[in-house]
Parts: structure tokens; sequence; C-alpha cells
């Protein structure tokens, strides 16, 4: 009675309190809290924090037995005896997400978990100090001031450094590595070995956990902190601050000098380093190639200043010429020689989708009059006519009856302006290619101007003065439903007047190609040209095979593929289809084993090959591929004795190993270049934020680890001889996206390398870092990076429209999307005898390893989306889409 009287009177007391009382009690409670525990010893503060959490442990448990007691109610009209289990309580309320039973105050979507628990932390996560040197926090009193200031406890930091003085294993650490293998002792402030894990390899007496270091985040505003930890990231094994300031023996006095040194951070000197090793190469055409994709692409601030430094460099050739035809005279650099190689930059430079040099504040160069650059018309109207002429005599009579069907329908069109759009069904070995170049010839040798692109960068290579559709026609790099989507070309363009002029565009692969992008170019054509005809009145030819496939649509479902495939397009019901069928090696080698090939081909790419009514899988006969029983055994049967045939670039190139997925293209990729002789060289991207208000939320360290689709890795290791593909279009069609070469020099800052396809087949090029911008990441952030991945292996996807002569499929991971069987298999001409030691597909399954391989051509395990798929895309005017639901049922019935 007493203790409720006195808390209604307390009650009632700070109920009529104004605001400033309450305030005035509390400050005066915290003052008084204050003092007491200011006048506490040591073994004082211990006992009340002691007792402050044996108070909390209980609190915590009453509530836990309330929880239990509300949760599981005793029923009294159960008879609980008479059960053999006992089970307290019942389940009477209803999950309103599944109308599951449930306990009563059971946490929300227990029952529908599905038996998995949803609370729970793994694994342990150890907070790692970061501050400049005397920079931690101190807490102390007016007692221990003294204390504090001369002997100020270790942070998690001071005793990462003093554990790299005393202990050997732990030089060879990371910073954020250190929790992995040690605990931190909290109340002594050091790190101690781990008593418990597994064993590290040769270093028995050391356990490794599984305890992950994360190291606090800093703002670049606090720019010494913040390179601090970008060092504490790269730095191994740092005995002190200075030590992390020291680079190659150098001193620096800074951590951003520090980390300048250590190629961290991104400024001019990286392009200033790049032609600096280029130029040791003395070869002044490829370094102009070079400087004018450093101006075109990486955007560097002072570009005068490149210049000035390398201008002899980049003119030495022009200096070597005019002493030979000029024997007798004593020449040396003039302004004249200077200004021939500005002119033949800037030509390189527009080529590349640059700028004028004036722009770019360089010397504009001298030209002669009406010499006024248009880079795009010069591109398609030099083409030598001799040799367009003797190209057409010698193919012309080789086209077979329905190549000759369609190049003759396609030039009628052309000559009757008639315009309009053309599709070219073209299975592989049917003389696509052919065909293509032969009417690209044609036109431009009556002096008109014919365009000719691709969807990927490996198939414009294989066309005459090809180069990829995004990079010609300007499409948009994303499409946005009920959207009106145009090309990026605006009137009065160099771009815009070669559209306007051109008689035929040509574009190969186009069933990789989303239909808005078709639609795009339809509408800028119309524009550009002022006619409302289809593509504005020029004749549009599209190329390519709908078996291969689909346009990719990040996590999208096959309804979403078949949406966005050129013939859900309204433009489809306007094309004028020709088909070519006859396989030209059959034709004009007589080889029969490439006749019942293409067939098995084919039927895979129709899903004519019944699939088992269980597994849903298909099954592939002995005569088709060769079949091995492990990934070893596929690489040593595609690229054999490797470590002598490497510097063979032919041999090179003829031969990959496909896959659905990256994760097993790069493991393949490490482990072949594993076997070539040297050591490997390690380039680490630098990753950077575009906001710098978001570098806190995502640190450099988790940029590193992100791999996104077409972007190089942040740790790109490489040996000389690999093979590498280039991931964008530096300077087409030379060096497009998907160019293979061959590494011939690495420096710090460049790669000297061969290519091995392609029009410029056999040429050495200089490849620098330049900025990568990834696409599919919802922030933005550019990598800075040599544009190149390995490529003995590579994604079926991204194989699209190569040609190898030995091709190895790895279906560890089955094939999960439309036409990636059909693509992986089709990328080479036969199936050549085992006796001939020569291998054309080989295939892996890792479930299957018979005489009979085992593929999975089904999507999501629904059979009937497989069947959809080839009605819908062999019909010529397929049906509109409408709901998923809808579109299966109308199949099944």
């Amino acid at each position: 009675t007493r203790l409720d009287g006195q808390r209604a009177r307390q009650a009632a007391s700070r109920a009529a309190e104004h605001s400033e009382d309450t305030r005035t009690r509390l400050d005066g409670q915290r003052a008084r809290q204050a003092a007491s525990r200011a006048a506490e010893n040591p073994i004082q503060r211990r006992t009340r924090s002691e007792d402050q959490r044996r108070r909390q442990a209980a609190s915590r448990a009453a509530q836990w037995t309330f929880m239990e007691g509300e949760a599981f109610r005793y029923g009294p009209a159960n008879n609980y005896d008479s059960h053999p289990q006992l089970y307290i309580g019942q389940m009477s309320d209803v999950c309103p997400y599944c109308n599951a039973l449930k306990w009563h105050a059971e946490t929300r979507g227990m029952c529908c978990s599905g038996d998995f628990p949803i609370h729970e932390r793994y694994p342990t996560v150890v907070h790692l100090a970061v501050h400049l040197e005397n920079g931690q926090r101190i807490y102390f009193t007016e007692d221990n001031v003294h204390e504090k200031v001369n002997e100020p406890p270790r942070t998690t930091l001071t005793a990462f450094f003093l554990l790299c003085q005393k202990d050997d294993f732990a030089k060879t650490l990371l910073y954020c590595d250190v929790p992995k293998y040690y605990t931190w002792n909290a109340s002594e402030k050091v790190f101690k070995r781990r008593v418990q894990g597994t064993a590290v390899l040769g270093h028995p007496d050391i356990r490794e956990g599984d305890a992950l270091g994360r190291v606090y985040t800093v703002h670049p505003n606090n720019f010494e902190c913040f390179f601090l930890r970008l060092l504490l990231h790269v730095v191994r094994g740092p005995t002190s601050f200075e030590a992390l300031r020291t680079v190659n023996g150098q001193i620096c006095a800074t951590f951003r000098e520090a980390c300048q040194l250590q190629g961290l951070l991104e400024d001019d000197q990286q392009w200033d380093a790049t032609m600096s090793e280029a130029a040791a190469a003395q070869s002044p055409a490829r370094l102009r190639n070079l400087f004018a994709l450093i101006l075109a692409v990486c955007g560097p601030s002072n570009p005068k200043q490149l210049w000035e430094s390398y201008k002899e460099s980049l003119t030495e050739d022009i200096l070597r010429n005019a002493r030979r035809q000029n024997p007798g005279m004593n020449l040396d650099y003039t302004p004249d020689m200077f200004n021939q190689a500005l002119i033949i930059i800037e030509n390189k430079v527009l080529e590349m989708g640059g700028k004028e040099l004036e722009k770019l504040e360089l010397p504009t160069p001298q030209r002669n009059s009406g010499d006024r650059l248009n880079s795009a018309m010069l591109r398609e109207t030099s083409y030598d006519v001799k040799e367009l002429d003797a190209y057409i005599t010698a193919n012309e009579p080789l086209l077979v009856p329905d190549q000759r069907a369609a190049y003759n329908a396609i030039l009628n069109q052309i000559e009757k302006k008639a315009g309009g759009i053309i599709f070219l069904d073209a299975p592989g070995g049917t003389g696509k290619t052919f065909v293509i170049n032969l009417l690209l010839a044609k036109i431009r040798h009556q002096s008109k101007i014919a365009i000719a692109v691709a969807s990927s960068g490996i198939a414009a290579t294989l066309l005459q003065g090809g180069r990829t559709a995004h990079s010609t026609l300007k499409l948009p790099l994303k499409f946005l439903e009920n959207q009106t989507h145009v090309c990026s070309i605006t009137k009065g363009t160099s771009e815009a007047k070669v559209l306007q002029e051109c008689e035929l565009i040509v574009w190969d692969e186009c069933t990789m190609a989303h239909r808005y992008a078709l639609e795009a170019l339809n509408h800028t054509l119309q524009d550009l040209r002022n006619n409302g005809k289809n593509m504005g009145g020029v004749v549009v030819l599209i190329a390519g095979d709908f078996r291969q496939t689909l346009p990719v649509i990040p996590k999208g479902t096959m309804a979403d593929e078949l949406k966005a495939c050129l013939k859900s397009s309204y433009l489809w019901r306007h094309v004028v289809p020709f088909k070519l069928s006859t396989n030209m090696r059959v034709h004009l080698q007589g080889d029969v084993s490439a006749g019942r090939f293409a067939e098995q081909l084919l039927a895979i790419g129709n899903g004519e090959i019944p699939a088992d009514p269980v597994s849903g899988l298909i099954n592939i006969s002995d005569n088709f591929c060769n079949i091995v029983e492990s990934v070893e055994e596929l690489k040593n049967k595609v690229f054999p004795n490797i470590q002598t045939h490497y510097k063979d670039h032919k041999w090179l190139c003829e031969r990959a190993i496909l896959a659905p997925k990256n994760v097993n293209v790069n493991a393949i990729n490490l482990q072949i270049q594993q076997q070539l002789p040297g050591e490997a060289i390690s380039y680490k991207s630098i990753d950077t934020v575009k906001d710098i208000d978001m570098v806190v939320q995502y640190p450099t360290e988790f940029l590193n680890s992100l791999e996104p689709s077409g972007i190089p890795p942040h740790n790109l290791r490489l040996k000389i001889g690999s093979s590498i593909m280039l991931l964008r279009n530096l300077d087409a069609p030379r060096l497009c996206n998907g160019t293979r070469l061959c590494v011939k020099t690495l420096m710090p800052h460049v790669i000297e390398a061969t290519i091995m396809t392609g029009c410029a087949k056999g040429e050495d090029v200089f490849i620098p870092k330049i900025p990568l911008l990834p696409s599919d990441i919802p922030f933005e952030f550019t990598r800075l990076q040599f544009p190149v991945r390995l490529a003995f292996a590579m994604s079926i996807n991204k194989a699209q429209g190569q040609s190898l002569k030995v091709a190895g499929v790895n279906l560890e991971t089955s094939c999960f999307s439309h036409g990636q069987l059909y693509v992986a298999c089709s990328r080479v001409g036969t199936r050549l005898l085992l006796i001939r030691e020569n291998y054309d597909i080989i295939l892996y399954d890792a479930q299957q390893k018979r005489s009979l391989t085992k593929v999975r051509p089904k999507l999501d395990g629904k059979d009937c989306w497989e069947k959809l798929t080839f009605i819908y895309l062999q019909d010529q005017i397929p049906m509109l889409l409408g709901d998923v639901e809808e579109c299966i049922k109308l199949l099944r019935q």
C-alpha cells in the first residue's frame, strides 16, 4: 500500500510539472549521477556494471517467460493425460499469409518460413578501428587524464601493428583478414591466435575461423584518414603508420602520396606513364592510335601537356620519311610535321567517336581548303573501286540458287528505291556472311553508301566495313516500356548525313537485338529522311537465326524475352523473308559428314529431338560430338600441349571452351592460364563511386568485389601468351567488343597485344586502361581497368558470332536460355573423326558420363515454354502474346 501510494503521488507530481521543471529535474539527476560515477573507484565501477547486467538478464528472462506463457496457453478443457505426447497450448490463430494454424503470439511469418531459422547472425563480424597516428578516441576523467595521455589504450589498429612486429604469419595478412585467424581480447587490447577452427595449410599452429573483419568507413572529406583506410586494404603486414606510408623503400610524407605511388588513385600521371611505356616501343603509328584512344575515351584533364611531352615520338615516322625523301638535307622536326601528326590524330579521334582537337584544348591542325573532315562520310565512301570490282567478279558466280534469289531480290528492291525491311533467315553454314559482303561490295562499287552493322562486335568484324549497331546507330542503352525510342543522332551531324544518303543498311545477328532497337532506327530514319515510309524509304536487311539466343532481359521471364524479340514488333508484319538452306560445305566440298552434322544441328535448333518425359532432357548421339568425363580432360582435348602451342596464334584463336555461365568460364580460364610458362602479372582496378556522398555506403573494397557483366575483374591476372578478349569497342572495325588478341608485352600501364581475329589480324596494338561504367548496378561507379578478359573459355552468349575449329562445351551448369545449346554447337562446321586427332565439338556433362550426353534445353522446367518459343519464332507472323497463363493454357489445349 505504501509503495502504491508513493507511485501515485510521484505520477501526480510529474503530471503537474511544466516542461522547464521537468528539464531542471532531469539535469539535476544527470549531474548527481555523473558526480557519483566520477567518485567511483574501479572496483565499485565493476560491481555496478555487473549488477546492471544481472538485472538486465533477469528482466529479459522474465519477458521471455511471459511470451512463452502467452504463446502456449494451458487449455483446461483438454485431457492431457490421454495423449502419449504432451502439447501445452493450442494452435488457434490463422496466419494471414498462408492460412495455416499458428500459436498465439507466434512471430509473424514463422509458419511460412519453411522451417528455416528467421533470426540468425552468422558469421561473426569484427569491427576494426581506423584512425591517424595518435588520433584514436580516448575516454578519460579528471583523475586518469595524465595516465590516458601518457599511455593511451591500444585500438585494433595499433594492436595490428604490434602483432605484425612479433608474428611472422600476421605479416602476410591484410588488416581486414586478421579476425579470421586471431581473436580480439577486449580486456587486454591484443590479438591472440585462435585455438579453434581449421588448420591453415603450411601453418599447423594457425587456426582459421569464419569471422569477418570490417574496417569502419571514412568519408573522403577526411582525406588523410580515407587514404589510410585505402592502404590498409592493400598493404600486408605493416608494423607502423610509417610502414604504411613506405612504398618501394620510399617514405612518403602523406598517405595520399603513398596511395598515389601504389596506383590506387586516378590522375593524369596514369596517362603520362601509359604514353611513356608505349613510346619505348618506337612505333609512332601505334603510339598515335593510343594517344587518340586516350583522348576519345579516357578524358585526360590536361591533353595539351601530353601532346607537348610526346609530340616528337608521335611524329618520328613523319620525320623519318622526310629524311628518306631528302637524303642530302639535315632535317629536324618542323611545325608542318607536327601538323601532319595532329591531322592523323584528329581523324582517328573522330573515327572513335571523339571530338575535334580544338574542343580538347589541343592545337587545331591546319587543313587544306575544303578538307574539313566528315569522318562518318569519309569512312563510308573511301572504298577501293578496283578491289570491289575484282571481289564481285570472283564471287558472284559462286552464288547457289537460294542465295542468288535473295541477292537479286535485294538489289532489285534497292534499284526501285522501294525501301522496306528484308529478313535473311540463315542457319550456320549457309553462306549468310558471304551474301552480305557481296551485297555490300555491289552497292559500294556503284559509289553508293551501304552501312554494315551487327549486334555483336565479333559478327561486325566479319562484315566489310562492319561496326557494332550501338556505336554506329547510337541506339539507346536502355529500353523502357510504353516509350517512343529514337537513336541519338540529330540532323546536321556527319552521322545524320550518312543515314540520309545511304541506299542499304545491313544488320547482322539481328535476333539478339531488342525490338525497340529496330523501332528506334525506324523512327530516326523517318525523321532524318523526312519520309513516313518504313525505315524512311531505305532498304534495311536484317539477318540472323531465331534458333540462337534471344535478347537478354535481366531478371526477365521467357515471356519477357519473346516480347522483346523482333517478331513482337509492329514492324515485323511488313518484313519480307528470304531463307538460305543450302549447306555450303556440302555443296562446295562434297563433305557428307558436314551435311549430317548440319541436319542434327538444325534438329537441336528446331526442338525436334524428343525429350525424356521424366527428366526433360534430350540425348545427343555419339556421331554428333565426342564425350569426355571431366573438365580436366575437356581442357586437354581442346588445348593439347598448350605449353608449346600457345605461341601459334592461328592454333590459339581457332579453339575455345564454351559454358553457359561466367562462373565456370572464369575458373577454366585461370586453370588454363596456369599452364603457360612465366609469372602472372596482377593488374588491380581503381574503383570509385561517382557521387562522393555515397562513398561511405559503398566502400572501395565492396566495389572491388563486384563483377558486373561485361566488365573486367578488379584483379586481372595475365601472362605473356594469354588469349584475351576485348570488352569494349575501341577502334572499330579493328578493335571491337569480342575481338580476340594474344598478349605480347605486359607493362604497368599498357598492354601490347596481337590481334588474332577480324580484319586487322596480325597487327600489334596498345591497349590502355580505360574508365568503364557498369549498366546493371543500382548506383553509378567507375572502374579504371584494362577492358579485356581471358578468352581460353567464354560464355555461350559471348561466343555468338565466333567461328571456331575446335569447340569444347562445358555443361556442368545446364543451358538456361533459349538457343544456348544451338549457339554452342554451331560455332564449328563439322564433326571430325576421332582418329584424325582433331575435335570439333567436345562435350562434358557432370550429370551424365556415358557415351550419350544429356543437355537441358527446357526453360524453368516447363516443356510448354520451349514449345511455345519454337512455334512463336518459326511463324512468319506470330500471334500477339497475351498473359503467361493464357499462352500456356492455349498451348496445352
